[in-house]
């Protein structure tokens, strides 16, 4: 762990520009409250905020439900299933889509950064 009185340091400046974004109405009062929420306490103590988009129970994906679901003969993820080509190809292209997006944002950020330094 990094030097608590510096870290302290850091962390008083973070909470004063926050408390001067919200005294200019760039925050809303709401906004304000959950991000000093995510910050740590003094001392380095760790936040015990969590991001409910990553909360245990809220994920999106479950693995094992869809480990599941490819052993139900009934349900397209099951290789003998007559539409598993089709739900395969879905998820290909979702997969692909999410691809090009990553390396069109990468090579995005290189073209910005590169033109600022």
């Amino acid at each position: 762990m990094g030097d608590k009185a510096g870290i302290n340091r850091s962390l008083n400046n973070v909470r004063t520009e926050l408390e001067y974004l919200r005294d200019s109405g760039v925050l809303a009062p709401p906004q304000f409250q959950s991000i000093m929420a995510q910050l740590p306490q003094s001392g380095g103590v760790p936040s015990q905020y969590t991001d409910p988009r990553y909360a245990q129970g809220s994920n999106n994906i479950d693995p094992s439900a869809i480990a599941q679901a490819s052993q139900d003969p009934n349900h397209p993820a099951h290789p003998k299933h007559p539409n598993h080509g089709q739900w395969a190809k879905n998820l290909g292209s979702r997969l692909g889509n999410a691809v090009v997006f990553g390396a069109g944002a990468t090579a995005g950020g290189d073209l910005v950064n590169s033109v600022f330094h």
